[in-house]
Formats: structure tokens, C-alpha cells, sequence
């Protein structure tokens, strides 16, 4: 069975395959002393021994952090066990931006899983700690990607360097106006927002010149996604659905 493991910067997502069986998925957030409890208790929660896991694929963007989860990974699965995710292999598209070893791991593989499901020209849209817009064409280049705050990141920016700002839960309001400050705060954030991939997108769109197929993706999306009305689909699992995919095309001999 097959643990795949995409470490961002504020969560790490978990999955355990069967093939192209799903068994588990865990979105756990922030960074983490032990790797190897959280994985162990993830393992034992889908009613599975540590035994039972003989492979895994890593994708890490936080190399602070890196030494540690290949370790864990490694006392489960053991070191010629593990795959890692680097821009310098073909996984079905081509980087072709300038510097692609600048390419974020669990960027190739949302590009390469969305690009071999569909082989079509779309944008990519992971909605995370940062917002990445990243854009494959239908010959399957990896062309070009955009970076802008993350939706959570734009809320923690107001009420950590506001004073008279409070921390709320987010809610969306389907109104452009607001009489108190939390809802000030809601419209502001989600509108602007919303308005922001609105713009981006639509830009893009502009200057590719080319009927676009949208994806939304990432864990934060699942806030925004049903009122942005551009996605031709939304899945928050994305990355690990596509590091089972790249591992059981490039890598299940």
C-alpha cells in the first residue's frame, strides 16, 4: 500500500492508497516535531498496521522541515521505499519556464496529474497558504504561474496588525455592503478576495487567448470555490491524487 505525503508550509496532507483506491486522507495543520506519531496515528486510524504501507511519495516545500519527514517515512517504509518528487524528472509535462528547478514540488505534481487527466490548455489554481495560478497548455508545457496571498493570510494580516481588528470566524455574505465590523471585515476579505482571482483569472484568460479548463484545488479553497463561479470543478485532495497518480505511472514496477 502507498502513503503519499505533500508537506506544505501550513499543513501536511497524508493519503493512503490501494492502486487507484483511496483509502484514508488526513489535512493536518502546521508543522510538526515527531512526523512519525502524526503518520503512525493517521495509519491506525484507517484501521491499517504500519506493516501493511511498503512505499511512499514525499512532496516538500519547507526544506527546514525535510530532514524530519523523510526520517519518519524511513522507519515506516525504509529508505529505498520513499520517492521524491524533483523538478529534474519528466512526470508527462515540461517546465518550460525559465528556472524550473525554482518549481515547487506539489506544483509539478497538481500540473502533471491535471494535464494527463485532461491533455487539454487550463489553469491550475491552488488555493493554500499562498494563491498559485499555474497555467499548462494543451501541448503540455508548464508555461507560466502566478503568486498571490492566500485567502487565510489576507484575514491574519487584519487582525494581527490592527488592534481594534478582533480574529472572527470567516463567513461568506452575499452582500458589497456592512454595518458592524465583523461584517466589515467578511466583505471585505471574501468579496476582495474573490474579486482578486476574478481578475487574475480572467487576465490570464485575456492574454492566453485560449478556452481554458479551471481547476480549483487546495484545502483553503473549499471556503471560496462555490462563490468564485469560475472552476470547472473543485477538489481540495488534488495533490495527493496526483502524487498516487505520478507514483503508480512513473514509479510501480
Amino acid at each position: 500500500m502507498l502513503l503519499t505525503v505533500d508537506l506544505g508550509n501550513t499543513s501536511t496532507k497524508l493519503g493512503l492508497f490501494d492502486g487507484d483506491k483511496q483509502i484514508a486522507f488526513l489535512c493536518a495543520d502546521g508543522v510538526y516535531d515527531n512526523y512519525r506519531s502524526l503518520i503512525l496515528s493517521f495509519i491506525y486510524k484507517a484501521n491499517l498496521r504500519e506493516d501493511a504501507i511498503d512505499r511512499a511519495i514525499l512532496s516538500c516545500v519547507v526544506p527546514r522541515v525535510y530532514d524530519n519527514i523523510f526520517d519518519a517515512l524511513a522507519s515506516i517504509v525504509g529508505e529505498r521505499n520513499i520517492i521524491d518528487i524533483i523538478p529534474q524528472m519528466n512526470y508527462g509535462i515540461k517546465l518550460a519556464m525559465p528556472n524550473p528547478q525554482d518549481t515547487g514540488d506539489d506544483l509539478i505534481v497538481m500540473c502533471a496529474y491535471a494535464y494527463n487527466l485532461y491533455h487539454r490548455e487550463m489553469l491550475i489554481v491552488s488555493m493554500g497558504t499562498a494563491t498559485v495560478i499555474c497555467h499548462v497548455t494543451k501541448n503540455g508545457e508548464f508555461k507560466h504561474c502566478i503568486i498571490a496571498p492566500g485567502f487565510s493570510k489576507i484575514a491574519e494580516t487584519l487582525w494581527k496588525n490592527a488592534a481594534l481588528l478582533p480574529e472572527f470566524e470567516l463567513k461568506h455574505l452575499d452582500t458589497y455592503l456592512a454595518d458592524n465590523t465583523i461584517d466589515a471585515m467578511n466583505v471585505g476579505i471574501y468579496q476582495g478576495y474573490i474579486g482578486m482571482l476574478k481578475s487574475l483569472i480572467a487576465g490570464i484568460s485575456r492574454e492566453i487567448g485560449e478556452d481554458l479548463y479551471i481547476i480549483g484545488c487546495g484545502g483553503l479553497g473549499k471556503k471560496v470555490a462555490p462563490y468564485v463561479g469560475v472552476f470547472n470543478e473543485y477538489d481540495p485532495d488534488f495533490v495527493t491524487k496526483g502524487l498516487n497518480y505520478i507514483y503508480q505511472r512513473y514509479f510501480n514496477d
